[in-house]
């Protein structure tokens, strides 16, 4: 008897964990209305476009489009990826969040075709109070802004925070881990 009671609550505690695991790992849409949609989120594996999501098995594919959708959220990669315009450009993209805040911080990886071999180039673009993102830094040689410029522009950002922008520029580092590391601490600071 206390064999099978004993097994009887292993079965629930698993079964309640199982469900626990599952609610958290769910992917959702978030449409352009504000509404938090749950469902299942498909990527092709070639990328031609943001992917598909449907609500339940049996519901048909919906196209994630900038029209309709606004962000998505991929739990098995634990992403978020939200539509923004990028400075200079006129139709928005989905990016990658990197964090998010007071100031927003996108990751954009393209991949390069040359001479049978693939080269990823990541971009990096940040945000204030917009849905414009403005080039930050990349790994690839050319960018269409002077790091004195993009130096300048990120100071303007921060520039509000006292404590983040000293810190800022004392250091005058602008490496990208350095850079996500000031806008975490200012997201998690009050202006001064």
């Amino acid at each position: 008897m206390k064999s099978l009671l004993k097994k009887a609550a292993i079965c629930i505690v698993a079964a309640l964990f199982t469900l626990g695991v599952k609610a958290q790992g769910q992917d959702y849409v978030i449409t352009t209305q504000g509404d938090s949609i749950p469902c299942t989120i498909k990527i092709p594996l070639i990328t031609c476009g943001d992917g598909n999501y449907k609500t339940t098995e049996n519901s048909p594919l919906v196209k994630i489009k900038h029209e309709t959708i606004k962000e998505y959220y991929i739990s098995k990669k634990n992403t978020l990826y939200r539509s923004v315009i990028k400075e200079g450009k006129s139709k928005p993209e989905f990016l990658l969040v990197l964090e998010t805040g007071k100031i927003n911080l996108y990751e954009e990886v393209t991949e390069i075709y040359v001479n049978n071999t693939v080269t990823q180039i990541t971009k990096w673009y940040v945000s204030k109070g917009s849905d414009i993102a403005r080039p930050l830094k990349t790994d690839d040689v050319f960018m269409s802004k002077s790091r004195k410029q993009r130096e300048g522009e990120f100071t303007t950002l921060i520039s509000d925070n006292n404590a983040v922008y000293a810190q800022y520029t004392s250091e005058n580092k602008f490496s990208f881990k350095r850079i996500r590391n000031l806008v975490q601490q200012y997201n998690n600071t009050t202006s001064i």
